[in-house]
């Protein structure tokens, strides 16, 4: 396959997952759509996608498995970094990733818009602040700077981008605790003295020593962090993540712990960690996650799809069939948004789909407008949910 199909496959495989091209792409789609013909196999075949995918939307509403349009996918371009299992409750990635195409082959569309009635709603942003043990507050954004340098304590803290760095462990008995807060609407990554790095999103904080001593190494977190620990076999490393404890030795996984949730949920990816909770303690393996409910002590183990509690990390929000108050929850820590709902079934609607971090808010109002009988009224900061029929 010569470089400018890979390049026309990528667009296609793109727009089929429902994700936006730029305007470069979509000039290169144009003139390959002009040399090769509006009846090429591959129109064909999305079209027959489109077909079969609204006779199934009709069928069953609440579920459909992606499996025609992977295979296509699959023909055209060796590796497909977007499909999933998504459910129609949304059909997101199918019916708006079809729409976006046939747009451009000349198809016309219609639907609603999530209506904005002020400036677009931002993103949030590279920012964090450090607190030190006697309360001064030093300001963390993505410029390159030394952050602390103690003479005192053999100790030299940096800022790099979106990381901040502690040097490598010295000999030192004197013990000083740091916190780390992030913001709503801002995320920030921390790499501590032993070489283990933390992610910490919107609305979380990180208190933490500068250097570990002792038998273990302890920090304490409030709202969500993925964890990656460098492994100490003589160290356990423990997160103190409100009602629950979680130790390991070397392994990658990642926390929720938001104060105002009713769950504390612990995802791992790699390695093994052990839960440890008022009535108990678990030991998971990779691919599960343990939920711990705070009202009746319980902790629940089950098998899930790790990128769905793991994506924001890496830049990216992937929603699988989730209830849309999960999703707006979700979306109003890193927007910094206020969100209302007309009538509270509509917390409970479907989704699913993929959002990028940085990308404007309303392509995925858009594209959940477009699924369902909802509709998001923007004003500033706030969104009301309500009914298209309201």
């Amino acid at each position: 396959m010569s470089m400018k199909e890979n390049e026309i496959d990528r667009i296609l495989a793109d727009l089929v997952a429902g994700e936006r091209i730029s305007a470069e792409d979509r000039q290169i789609l144009e003139n390959w759509k002009e040399v090769s013909g509006r009846n090429s196999r591959f129109e064909r075949e999305m079209r027959e996608i489109a077909s079969s995918g609204a006779k199934l939307h009709h069928r069953r509403k609440n579920e459909i498995v992606f499996e025609q349009v992977e295979q296509v996918v699959r023909k055209r371009r060796g590796r497909v970094r977007l499909m999933r299992q998504l459910s129609v409750a949304a059909g997101i990635a199918l019916f708006v990733g079809i729409a976006a195409y046939f747009m451009l082959a000349g198809e016309r569309q219609t639907g609603t818009s999530a209506r904005v009635v002020t400036a677009r709603i931002m993103p949030g942003s590279v920012r964090a602040e450090l607190v030190l043990p006697r309360g001064e507050v030093v300001h963390l954004d993505s410029t390159t700077q030394v952050v602390l340098a103690a003479d005192s304590l053999n100790l030299r803290v940096m800022s790099d981008e979106s990381t901040l760095i502690y040097g490598a462990e010295e000999k030192n008995e004197q013990m000083e605790y740091h916190t780390i807060r992030v913001p709503r609407g801002g995320e920030y990554n921390l790499q501590l003295a032993d070489g283990s790095k933390v992610y910490l999103n919107a609305g979380s904080s990180l208190r933490y020593p500068v250097r570990f001593t002792g038998e273990r190494r302890e920090v304490v977190l409030t709202g969500e962090g993925y964890f990656e620990v460098a492994k100490d076999t003589a160290r356990p490393f423990v997160v103190k993540a409100g009602e629950i404890d979680v130790r390991v030795l070397g392994t990658a996984f990642n926390v929720n712990a938001y104060p105002e949730r009713e769950t504390v949920a612990a995802t791992l990816v790699e390695g093994s960690v052990q839960v440890n909770y008022k009535a108990g303690q678990q030991v998971i393996r990779p691919g599960m996650q343990l939920v711990y409910d705070k009202q009746n002590g319980k902790a629940e183990v089950s098998a899930v799809d790790t990128e769905v509690y793991t994506s924001w990390k890496d830049g990216y929000y992937y929603f699988k069939r989730e209830p849309l108050e999960n999703i707006m929850e979700v979306l109003s820590r890193w927007y910094d948004l206020n969100v209302f709902y007309h009538n509270q079934d509509l917390k409970r609607m479907e989704f699913g789909g993929r959002l990028k971090r940085y990308d404007d808010i309303s392509y995925l109002l858009k594209k959940m407008e477009e699924t369902q009988d909802v509709e998001f009224i923007i004003k500033g900061n706030t969104i009301t949910v309500q009914r298209k029929t309201d």
